[in-house]
């Protein structure tokens, strides 16, 4: 990774299934890593400290951590930002004639996935011909192409351009994936990079940028005016919280982010 670093001079790196050491993935001098230190962590992004003011999301869906999205603000706080979920679909099962079962844990949450940012990307195991001629689809492929359309995302990728190279020596593959929101993010110069190939998969090289809008008007909150009571009427009881490890954590940071939320107010902001 740290050579990849120097040649490619990269400010985001997007890494699936990370070496981890006592559930620690490794540290890179001069990034930020999100999540610092997760057991059982199978995705993580590093960013580049001097780069951008960032600030990390660990994601819905919780599993496994195999999404982070990750929320980048310009150095000087004021918009426009990018959003990036980094993803592993991890493989569930290898019972492949059960069409009414997803194979890998993120296949029935892809649409979750796609509402995330403006940038998904990951090692998506999925064939498709519409990034490898050839390839025969499963319902699951279909629907994430399916859910990338319905959320107007196009695929930055070069067609049949492989990257995944397995080590048992069967047919290569394109397995990992990179989407854009084509009215939030441009995305440029897309190609792999085989010289720093990492066991069975080729690191992916490319230009991503916020497209520069006009001003425009959207929803925000004014918390100088949430209703506290409300808030407390719908968090659970200190006696029902139980946290028992990063999982349960995160579930309750998330609804405690949405309890707020209800009991704010909103308001129109232009900017």
């Amino acid at each position: 990774m740290q050579a990849a670093i120097i040649d490619t001079d990269t400010n985001i790196m997007l890494v699936q299934e990370p070496p981890l050491l006592n559930g620690t993935p490794p540290t890179l001098d001069d990034f930020h890593c999100f999540p610092s230190h997760k057991q059982a962590c199978r995705t993580v992004t590093y960013v580049r400290k001097k780069a951008f003011k960032s600030t990390s999301v660990i994601s819905d869906p919780h599993v496994d951590f195999l999404v982070v999205s990750v929320t980048l603000h310009s150095k000087d706080r004021k918009p426009p930002t990018i959003n990036i979920a980094n993803c592993y679909n991890r493989l569930q099962n290898r019972n492949w004639r059960t069409r009414d079962q997803p194979t890998h844990l993120l296949d029935s949450h892809f649409d979750e996935i796609f509402a995330l940012g403006h940038l998904v990307a990951g090692d998506m195991n999925k064939h498709h011909p519409r990034w490898e001629a050839g390839r025969q689809p499963s319902q699951w492929a279909h629907n994430l192409v399916d859910i990338c359309n319905a959320a107007n995302f196009r695929l930055a990728n070069t067609r049949n351009t492989l990257t995944s190279y397995p080590i048992n020596n069967s047919r290569p593959a394109v397995l990992d994936l990179t989407f854009f929101n084509q009215d939030q993010v441009a995305v440029g110069n897309w190609h792999t990079h085989l010289e720093h190939k990492a066991l069975d998969h080729t690191p992916i090289l490319y230009q991503a940028w916020p497209k520069t809008g006009t001003h425009q008007e959207y929803k925000g909150y004014n918390w100088k005016k949430t209703n506290w009571t409300r808030v407390a009427e719908l968090l659970p009881e200190p006696e029902e919280i139980n946290i028992r490890d990063e999982q349960d954590f995160n579930h309750l940071y998330h609804l405690i982010l949405k309890v707020l939320r209800i009991g704010t107010p909103t308001r129109r902001v232009t900017k």
